[in-house]
């Protein structure tokens, strides 16, 4: 993020972004890319053309500077003629002259096929579809790299906060033994279903209403799968492992996490340091947490050097915590403003061509648990409905024990019974074998 401002405001041109998903993310990216000295918002795409055009409406752009196009073609005649265009085409705005692609339709499948896309056009690509990024990520960075193109996360969202608080650690010399995300979860949350979330979230009908809500997305958040999504990526962002399959989540505030992520013979709840895992804002009965970090991002670290342990301890409730021994302390940003934040990717990507994170590796996996028994010929649903949820595993064990990737599962038929929290096989599914996203995870399994 340092000097990008003076290299953004020196440049002949600007760069010119195509935003593919004009939803909640797509548009607050493109409110402030609109703000940005050195950018600018080239076009967008999307099915609903009113979304797309009401995104340029609502940043300021004068609806006489926006055209509506069709084909490639036109699309880049538009760009070439500094028009600020709208398609209902992501594939075709993933092949435009765009100098960058931010993916915002948080639909894996086609989220993975616009990134190929414009990857193969060598274009700069950055990824808000986490969910595709679990699936296919490492695939797609390493196609990025041999295009000689950035593939990146998006800063802002939780997994690039972290990525960037993980490296700020080891430059500074600090051990890192957990890195984190605090999020509302009590152990029964994971069974629930779109039907009531809006009442266990605390929202009425008319807030619901008024911002157009999805209750599947907003069940993910409280089944589990969005946190095992979100920390999938940072594992393999960071080298960092799951401790353990769906993570400890302890409740726990900000001055409490390094009390608990730390080993057991500490009195912790690890088995291992070097880990990804969450924290609940909520205590197992259900009542919100003082202090929580239920919007932010954390790491825990720790130093052999006493000298250092005395300094940082001199410093502890100014913003960051030490533990009671002194031996721990938990650093955190306390807030991540998706889309909002997102310019900060773009910039390093068009003028380093550097990522705010990439997955460098598999590290992890999310894979499906059962939200109740599943027959034969039952549909699967994906994330936040009504029949799996999503658990974070090792990705070595997830391989030795057969396990979907959970991206995959959605429109899966169930092929033989499967109990309540039992994790799902490539025996008990049939998948659909013809999707992008499959064919290009199982290219990546070859390899």
């Amino acid at each position: 993020m340092l000097n990008l401002p003076p290299q953004l405001q020196d440049r002949d041109e600007p760069i010119d972004v195509g935003v593919i998903g004009a939803g909640l993310f797509g548009t607050k990216l493109v409110d402030q890319i609109e703000r940005v000295t050195g950018m600018r918002t080239a076009a967008i795409a999307d099915l609903d053309l009113d979304k797309a055009q009401q995104a340029y409406r609502e940043s300021g752009v004068p609806v006489a500077d926006v055209t509506e196009t069709d084909g490639l073609a036109g699309l880049n005649a538009a760009i070439a003629d500094g028009q600020q265009a709208l398609i209902d085409d992501g594939p075709t705005l993933a092949r435009s002259d765009v100098d960058v692609i931010v993916e915002s339709t948080g639909i894996p499948e086609v989220g993975a096929h616009h990134a190929y896309t414009a990857i193969m056009e060598e274009t700069h690509v950055v990824m808000v579809n986490v969910e595709a990024d679990t699936v296919v990520g490492p695939t797609l960075a390493d196609l990025a790299e041999k295009a000689g193109v950035t593939y990146s996360m998006a800063y802002g969202d939780q997994p690039s906060l972290l990525a960037e608080l993980y490296d700020w650690a080891q430059t500074v010399g600090l051990d890192v033994v957990a890195a984190g995300k605090g999020n509302p979860f009590v152990e029964e949350y994971r069974y629930g279903t779109p039907d009531d979330v809006f009442d266990r979230w605390g929202f009425d009908e008319d807030f619901v209403e008024e911002h157009d809500l999805n209750p599947w997305m907003y069940n993910s958040f409280l089944d589990g799968t969005k946190v095992a999504v979100e920390m999938c990526a940072v594992a393999n962002a960071t080298g960092l492992t799951p401790d353990v399959q769906g993570m400890h989540l302890p409740d726990a505030s900000i001055e409490e996490i390094p009390e608990k992520l730390r080993p057991k013979e500490e009195g912790g709840v690890l088995n291992d340091t070097g880990v990804v895992d969450t924290v609940s804002s909520l205590r197992p009965d259900g009542t919100e947490i003082d202090d929580n970090i239920s919007f932010g991002v954390f790491i825990v670290t720790t130093t052999p050097n006493e000298r250092v342990q005395e300094y940082l301890e001199q410093s502890s409730g100014s913003g960051m915590y030490v533990a009671s021994d002194g031996k721990y302390q938990v650093f955190h940003r306390p807030y991540h403003l998706p889309g909002t934040e997102t310019s900060v990717s773009v910039a390093n990507a068009a003028i380093r061509n550097e990522p705010t994170g990439v997955p460098r590796s598999r590290e992890a996996e999310v894979v499906g648990g059962a939200k109740r028994t599943l027959e034969p010929g039952d549909e699967l649903d994906g994330g936040g409905g009504y029949t799996v949820y999503g658990l974070l595993e090792d990705a070595d064990v997830a391989e030795d024990r057969n396990h979907v990737p959970f991206e995959l599962l959605d429109g899966a038929e169930v092929v033989s019974e499967i109990e309540r929290d039992e994790i799902v096989t490539y025996d008990d599914v049939r998948l659909d074998e013809d999707s992008f996203i499959y064919r290009l995870r199982r290219l990546q399994d070859v390899v």
